[in-house]
């Protein structure tokens, strides 16, 4: 039996804002989420091979402090992970399954759900930042970029909503 103990999307707003407020007064900015898998990558590229690593001007800015991996981001994305999980286990609404439509093959749903995850972190870089980056914290400094890809994100999720429906029916 499926509980669905969610919170109220006001109470869970309230909360998302007074966690933003935190960032920027404890940290200096805003709440970001995709730099961490670009830092990732950096520090990944330098160990596997540090000569091409430090030829990449986009990696430089993770690379070039003394120890990337204390990043700041990397623990919010940490504490995200567990946040959730503490949620969704405190909650009942836990469950290990594997979301897809009924009518769909389990390759089509990772083929889908693997090509949406890179085009989103390929673009989430390429705009120079995530939802979380640009629309809320840009958002909250009242940028006008954060304004303008809040209202393109959900322009553009409608229209491909409508195109992707026939895959969930």
């Amino acid at each position: 039996m499926k509980k669905n103990n969610f919170w109220s999307p006001y109470i869970a707003g309230i909360g998302l804002g007074i966690t933003l407020l935190a960032t920027f007064y404890v940290v200096g900015w805003g709440l970001a989420a995709s730099s961490a898998f670009s830092l990732l990558a950096g520090v990944g590229t330098r160990e596997i091979s540090p000569e091409y690593a430090g030829t990449l001007k986009y990696f430089a800015r993770y690379l070039n402090v003394a120890s990337p991996l204390l990043n700041w981001v990397l623990f919010e994305i940490g504490g995200l992970f567990l946040g959730a999980l503490a949620g969704s286990l405190l909650s009942g609404n836990f469950r290990l399954k594997f979301d897809k439509a009924s009518g769909m093959k389990n390759g089509t749903r990772l083929l889908t759900a693997f090509t949406g995850g890179m085009l989103i972190g390929f673009a989430s870089r390429l705009s120079r930042g995530c939802t979380s980056g640009v629309a809320l914290s840009g958002g909250a400094q009242l940028a006008l970029s954060g304004w303008i890809f809040v209202i393109a994100m959900f322009i553009s999720g409608f229209i491909m909503a409508a195109f992707f429906r026939r895959l969930w029916s």
